[in-house]
């Protein structure tokens, strides 16, 4: 008896109806497939940040001091600690703030007694606090007093964006001196990031083209009395901002816009005048209408970033949201440049300033807490990756030579 025989066939997996894995599974690709798996190829090729540099890696940075050796410090030894990381500036040689005429001498320990200045006038002769006209560190008694040591273990763990009620349940700190030194230090970030922010450009030089990214967001809102709006229909007063990212650069620009929603054409005028203008940029926003506005050196691309209903043919179909794609740019001169249009980066620098807000009763629409807020939260993601221990010294050097006069 003959036996027969037959090749046992292979088992395939469906092919799948869409979406990557059909366009990899199946046997002969079609002309769609093709352009695809160009795209794809495109997309690898084109970085989204052109200029190369990349985010800080946050969870590898090692900062100077710690808590545990900051805390320990005594009075003496934690003044020579601030003095060498620039928290706290030397009075020695400086003229008297209270005579305004003697020459102040070293700072001298004394018997039973904190380590002071003294002016060498023999009119005045008056002891100075090393803390003196400082805006985080205090020499005050009672229940808001505590040595420099802990007062800098405190600055520390703020530093490391704690929040308040924990640095008082894990430390026992008075909470007022913990809302008093918060409260100054946004105030001392706030200044710094106005007078650096005036100084500031964006754009390329010669034939070079940056990307900047510009989206707004709404912090807060307050509903006005009738009798007290200028426009009856207009009720609701709004803590709207606008910011710009250069691709490359921390630094954002913020500039406040008034009224909710998108940005009006008007106020986007003088922002994009002001910023803008002639500076060779890339400029990558959302859908609204007011940043298609034609502005001299600016080459504009969008993304729309809500879902919405399109007609394709006879039939309407939802379209999904774009968050990033690729488009070859025209610039003048005709030279095509190929970039991902955007706006992660100003996104996420929104959401890093969200996430260091308190809104409440004392910061809330139209108040100055909640401008040296966002100022502060700026100033942070300016230094993101960076030791904030030593750039507060920094900061903290240039705001008191400006109250220090040296004789």
């Amino acid at each position: 008896m003959g036996k027969y025989l037959c090749k046992k066939p292979a088992y395939h997996f469906p092919i799948a109806k869409k979406g990557k894995t059909r366009m990899l599974m199946k046997g002969n690709l079609t002309k769609a497939a093709s352009s695809k798996r160009a795209q794809g190829k495109a997309w690898k090729q084109t970085p989204y940040n052109r200029t190369g540099n990349k985010a800080p890696r946050v969870d590898r940075l090692k900062w100077k001091r710690t808590f545990q050796y900051l805390s320990s410090l005594n009075e003496y030894d934690a003044i020579q600690v601030l003095k060498d990381d620039g928290l706290m500036p030397t009075w020695e040689g400086a003229v008297c703030p209270f005579c305004s005429q003697g020459k102040v001498g070293p700072l001298t320990k004394r018997s039973g007694g904190l380590p002071r200045y003294r002016c060498k006038r023999w009119g005045c002769q008056k002891f100075i606090t090393p803390q003196h006209l400082h805006p985080l560190f205090t020499a005050t008694r009672g229940p808001e007093g505590h040595s420099l040591g802990v007062q800098a273990g405190m600055l520390l763990l703020r530093l490391a964006n704690v929040p308040l009620s924990t640095i008082h349940v894990v430390t026992q700190i008075n909470h007022k001196a913990i809302e008093r030194m918060e409260h100054n230090l946004t105030l001392v970030r706030k200044k710094f990031v106005e007078e650096t922010q005036r100084t500031m450009s964006f754009g390329g030089k010669g034939n070079k083209w940056q990307d900047v990214e510009v989206d707004e967001s709404v912090f807060d809102k307050k509903l006005i009395p009738i009798e007290e709006a200028d426009d009856p229909t207009k009720v609701m007063d709004w803590e709207q901002w606008v910011g710009m990212v250069q691709r490359g650069k921390p630094e954002p620009t913020k500039k406040r816009s008034p009224g909710p929603g998108p940005i009006r054409r008007d106020d986007w005028k003088k922002i994009s005048d002001r910023w803008l203008k002639g500076k060779h940029v890339i400029l990558h926003s959302d859908s609204a209408r007011a940043y298609k506005l034609k502005i001299p050196g600016v080459v504009h691309g969008s993304v729309v970033h809500k879902k919405r209903r399109v007609q394709v043919g006879k039939k309407w179909v939802w379209q999904q949201p774009t968050y990033v794609k690729i488009k070859k740019v025209t610039l003048p001169g005709g030279r095509k440049v190929t970039v991902k249009i955007g706006t992660q980066i100003v996104d996420r620098g929104w959401r890093f300033v969200k996430e260091r807000l308190r809104v409440n009763q004392r910061a809330k629409t139209g108040s100055l807490r909640i401008i040296a807020q966002i100022r502060s939260a700026q100033y942070e993601y300016w230094n993101r990756g960076k030791d904030m221990w030593l750039e507060t010294g920094s900061l903290m050097r240039r705001y008191m030579s400006n109250i220090i006069a040296q004789k």
